[in-house]
């Protein structure tokens, strides 16, 4: 999900911002594409980390959820002072979609790797 909505972002900015009637332009592009490059990032964490211990997963994902989640109260803070234009908001709430995914993640990792029976 992180990578395939990075690709997306990078790519074809103004599509992704049509999916909820934002109209594109070069600056609202530009800031999609910002946001493609740390989703990427945190795609390429999330794989690294998938076959390590059960707690370096839950860190990686934690990790993850804090940044996303405190990045878009910063984005939607400069909004609401207007210091951004509306092109964030739906930066913001993909990335808060993507905070809350990461937490429930952490709770569903299990505490130990299964180990195969045989």
């Amino acid at each position: 999900m992180f990578a395939v909505t990075a690709i997306g972002y990078l790519v074809v900015p103004g599509v992704m911002l049509s999916v909820v009637g934002v109209a594109s332009n070069d600056t609202a592009d530009f800031l999609l594409r910002t946001e493609g490059v740390a989703l990427l990032t945190g795609a390429m964490f999330l794989w690294a980390a998938r076959s390590g211990p059960p707690r370096l997963i839950r860190i990686v994902l934690a990790g993850l959820g804090v940044y996303y989640l405190l990045g878009s109260l910063v984005d939607l803070t400069a909004f609401t002072d207007g210091l951004v234009s509306a092109a964030s908001v739906p930066s913001a709430a993909v990335r808060i979609s993507l905070g809350v995914v990461c937490f429930v993640a952490v709770a569903r990792v299990p505490s130990r790797r299964a180990t195969p029976t045989g």
